[in-house]
């Protein structure tokens, strides 16, 4: 294909392409907002624990992180990898699918979420890479999961990692110092973009 015969010869040309596909692609996102809830999920009912004090959102599990923009991180229960995490979307959705046809706006603040949690884990705890995957098995509230790997794994680290399910907090592990570690490598700037995807997401939230 020749140069003249693409869509567009350079990046301000394909801006308006991108603008428009992401209009068409965020129909849900209308005002006024309301956020999905379902009161028998997990995660949800996780998610209406979060209070404010002292200028910060807390918890009363050991294992929360931070509020961001679009999500709710979190350490899993299951620490076999150090700094292994859960960013939790602050919306009950239950299909990637759907959120990108009509939520890829919701999808892009959640990535930039995703991201800063990432870089945090780096900074904490040195890891070589993080896996991320979407699973969805035991709640199908939209997350991600981030498992640092490490050079003590040996081999296995280029296998992929191990879930045992952990159902609770393990006795003895010291989940809220590690977060509080991660919660600090966190940028403290957010993108106008997330800033604004915040904002939408606060003014839909249920009354408690």
């Amino acid at each position: 294909m020749k140069h003249e015969d693409i869509c567009a010869v350079d990046i301000e040309g394909l801006l308006p392409l991108l603008s428009k596909s992401v209009a068409e692609r965020s129909d849900s996102l209308k005002l006024p907002y309301k956020v999905n809830t379902d009161p028998e999920c997990n995660f949800c009912k996780k998610n209406k624990q979060i209070y404010l004090t002292d200028h910060e959102y807390e918890h009363p599990e050991p294992t929360f992180i931070k509020r961001l923009p679009a999500s709710v991180a979190a350490l899993s229960y299951e620490q076999d990898y150090p700094g292994r995490s859960v960013v939790i979307l602050r919306d009950h959705e239950t299909s990637l699918t759907y959120m990108l046809e009509h939520k890829f706006l919701l999808f892009m603040a959640f990535m930039e979420d995703v991201s800063a949690v990432s870089e945090a884990i780096y900074e904490t705890l040195d890891p070589v890479k993080i896996n991320y995957m979407i699973l969805m098995n035991q709640n199908d509230h939209f997350h991600m999961h981030l498992i640092p790997r490490y050079t003590n794994e040996g081999d296995k680290m280029h296998t992929p990692p191990v879930f045992r399910g952990t159902p609770g907090l393990v006795p003895g592990f010291d989940y809220r110092s590690l977060a509080l570690k991660i919660r600090h490598h966190l940028p403290t700037k957010k993108s106008e973009f997330s800033v604004c995807i915040e904002e939408l997401i606060n003014s839909g939230l249920p009354e408690k």
